[in-house]
């Protein structure tokens, strides 16, 4: 006879099916919202916003299955252990939100709705907050910016209208190709004074190949 603790419960009512399956569908598809603006970088795939919202309904249809009974619960372990996931992620915050979200999606098939709910609110809006603050970044500049010029080409005149257009600059380093020279700095530029300005005004130097400009405060890989 098989012990109590491992045969199955009633099936749960519709009505908690429904509200633990819509609620980790909204709490999900709000995180993958605050995601989706809280985002920096280059690695952004709309497929990992799908799976964000699809991996917390799961997450609770799983809490549902294997709620109240172990031979279900090791059943559904067992289905998993199969599955290989292949797909790299390379900010590891996307995995934090995945982890939010099938956490939120356990919590709602266990029928711990306010946990799910006070979860997702107060997590998001952390997330939120340190995007704002710009927290844990260590950069002094806002945009990289590369010159590309022949070797006879002054540096000087370089840092002359960096001088006048940027808050400020820093030479992040410089390295011989050929024969030309790289020049890499770190800038902040005025809020008066566009980035196509300022390309325009250094391509006009003599010597100048190419310039290039990037965001460095919005890449999470350069």
């Amino acid at each position: 006879m098989i012990p109590s603790v491992f045969s199955d419960v009633d099936t749960l009512a519709p009505a908690v099916i429904l509200i633990a399956l819509t609620g980790a569908f909204l709490l999900s598809l709000f995180t993958a919202f605050v995601y989706t603006r809280t985002h920096r970088g280059l690695s952004y795939s709309q497929s990992f916003v799908f799976s964000l919202v699809l991996l917390g309904t799961i997450g609770a249809v799983v809490m549902i299955i294997a709620s109240g009974s172990i031979l279900r619960a090791i059943g559904i372990l067992g289905a998993f252990s199969i599955i290989r996931f292949r797909t790299a992620v390379k900010d590891p915050k996307d995995m934090a939100f995945l982890m939010l979200v099938l956490g939120v999606g356990m919590a709602m098939g266990a029928q711990m709705y306010f946990l799910a709910l006070a979860a997702t609110l107060g997590l998001c809006f952390i997330v939120w907050l340190l995007t704002a603050i710009n927290f844990g970044s260590t950069r002094k500049h806002d945009a990289l910016l590369r010159i590309m010029a022949s070797a006879q080409s002054p540096q000087t005149a370089f840092e002359t209208i960096l001088q006048r257009h940027t808050q400020s600059f820093n030479l992040l380093s410089a390295s011989s190709h050929g024969d030309g020279v790289e020049f890499t700095y770190g800038i902040r530029p005025k809020k008066d004074t566009p980035p196509s300005e300022l390309l325009q005004l250094l391509r006009k130097e003599k010597g100048v190949v190419a310039v290039d400009l990037f965001d460095a405060k919005h890449e999470v890989e350069f």
